[in-house]
């Protein structure tokens, strides 16, 4: 298992770790400071801010200045061996509880919510490579997997920022021609003839799915696969080791986006932080899943199998990650957004209805996409070398699962189009 290591980019893992860490102090220092003085009634939305950048700072950065130090002075790396993911889920379980008590009652919120508000974040992600890298026989060192968490938490974020930032404003130019789709969807009525076969019939929903991709999905994708080239051929020795990199990568890609979400819920709407949570935990495998997929393209790629390999790869992480994102964003919209902006939280059957609908999408999602990590990590143990576009099950299966998971997402994506005002009016009654 033990490899050359790279000089040169274990250099840049020192001098990324080092400012890492420079950044964690200051967050460490604005996090103890601020009761003292910067007193306030409610400060807890700074808080969750500083102790995320300590997280990313303090942890992340010292795992990369550790390991690239490590890697420069020749240090052997032992294997990576992570406790049952049971261990994970039942300390979530705790972290879950406390922490919802502590939101719903005030008592010293401010001292004790943050640390949790941190393992609410990352246990599950972590349960997803305890199990992954169990069944596969950990087959990676501390070393890989931690650089592998390091590049997922730090390039790829700032790339993905980047990216979708400026790809919206291509896509607009491509996308813009087509909004009459969008006026003629709203002059649909809510109860008007016809109306559900209008509405899976409506090509807006291509629209929708479109602009998700482009939004998310196609540039993190892309984003969180950068660090797994650095490995290089020579340094990932088979398919179990690729994925398992990729995973790793993924996972400090998810931890930072789900204390983004969770911080917004805990903040602004204590009462959901817990639930919310735990969907995000049910759907922890999303970014680890994706990732490894990638690496997994990218490796049979290089071992020989042609680009298309990778591209496969790539599109169906970009598609399953688009089927998330396509029932997740309206779930936040209809439980978040509107209530962030100050209109209140929809209250309407209608409103509540589709949320819970939204919820068990993405439950039933996430139990896919656990069995297809499943599958494929069942597979390269087995040293079996499926493609990685049916991996290993039947790509019937496979097909017929993502046009389920769309049909369901129709519905949803009528709630973003300007037909969700004149339901939300008709099932109100003004």
């Amino acid at each position: 298992m033990q490899t050359i290591p790279s000089k040169f980019w274990a250099y840049i893992a020192v001098i990324v770790g080092l400012l890492l860490m420079l950044s964690g102090l200051a967050a460490a220092i604005s996090f103890l400071g601020l009761p003292i003085f910067f007193p306030a009634d409610d400060y807890l939305s700074d808080e969750l801010g500083e102790i995320a950048g300590m997280f990313l700072g303090l942890f992340v950065g010292g795992l990369a200045v550790y390991h690239g130090m490590s890697s420069i002075g020749n240090r052997k790396s032992s294997t990576l061996k992570l406790p049952s993911f049971y261990i994970f889920w039942i300390s979530l379980g705790m972290v879950l509880g406390l922490g919802t008590l502590l939101l719903n009652t005030d008592i010293a919120t401010e001292l004790i919510f943050p640390p949790l508000f941190v393992l609410g974040a990352a246990l599950s992600t972590f349960a997803v490579l305890a199990w992954a890298y169990r069944t596969m026989g950990f087959p990676v060192t501390w070393r890989q997997a931690s650089l592998a968490f390091v590049s997922g938490s730090t390039l790829a974020i700032l790339v993905a920022i980047i990216l979708e930032t400026t790809l919206p404003y291509f896509a607009y130019l491509l996308i813009e021609p087509f909004w009459y789709l969008a006026e003629g969807f709203a002059d649909i009525a809510w109860g008007a003839p016809g109306f559900i076969e209008r509405l899976f019939a409506s090509p807006l929903i291509f629209v929708l799915l479109a602009i998700t991709a482009v939004e998310a999905p196609i540039p993190e994708e892309f984003a969180k696969a950068l660090g797994i080239p650095m490995f290089g051929r020579a340094r990932i020795q088979n398919e179990r080791q690729a994925f398992a990199i990729g995973l790793a990568s993924g996972a400090g890609f998810a931890i930072l986006e789900n204390m983004l979400y969770e911080g917004l819920y805990a903040y602004h709407n204590g009462w959901a932080w817990g639930g919310i949570t735990l969907l995000r935990s049910i759907g922890s495998v999303l970014h680890p899943l994706g990732t490894g997929i990638i690496a997994l393209g990218w490796f049979r790629m290089k071992a020989g199998g042609g680009a298309g390999k990778l591209f496969k790869a790539y599109l169906l992480s970009v598609g399953l990650h688009t089927l998330w994102n396509g029932g997740f964003e309206p779930l936040v919209y209809l439980t978040g957004l509107d209530y962030f902006a100050g209109e209140g939280p929809s209250i309407s059957f209608y409103g509540e209805t589709l949320s819970t609908l939204l919820v068990g999408y993405l439950v039933l999602l996430s139990l896919g996409l656990w069995w297809l990590m499943r599958n494929i990590v069942n597979g390269i143990s087995d040293r079996v070398t499926p493609d990685v576009s049916t991996a290993p099950v039947s790509s019937r299966l496979i097909a017929a699962w993502a046009v389920a998971c769309a049909f369901v997402i129709i519905p949803i994506g009528a709630t973003l189009s300007p037909a969700w005002d004149s339901i939300r009016k008709l099932v109100l009654g003004n």
